[in-house]
């Protein structure tokens, strides 16, 4: 499930935060399925701290 941070998403799998919920949730069904990053979505990756 995917975690609200402040205004942002994050992957459960991988802690990428990412603005929108929908990649965020795309993001956490790749990680658990391959156990590995696609690229084509950690590039809508931001950096939250």
């Amino acid at each position: 499930m995917v975690k609200e941070v402040k205004e942002n998403f994050q992957c459960e799998e991988c802690k990428l935060i990412y603005k929108e919920k929908s990649i965020a949730e795309k993001c956490e069904q790749y990680c658990k399925k391959y156990n590995a990053c696609n690229l084509e979505i950690i590039k809508h990756a931001i950096n939250e701290k």
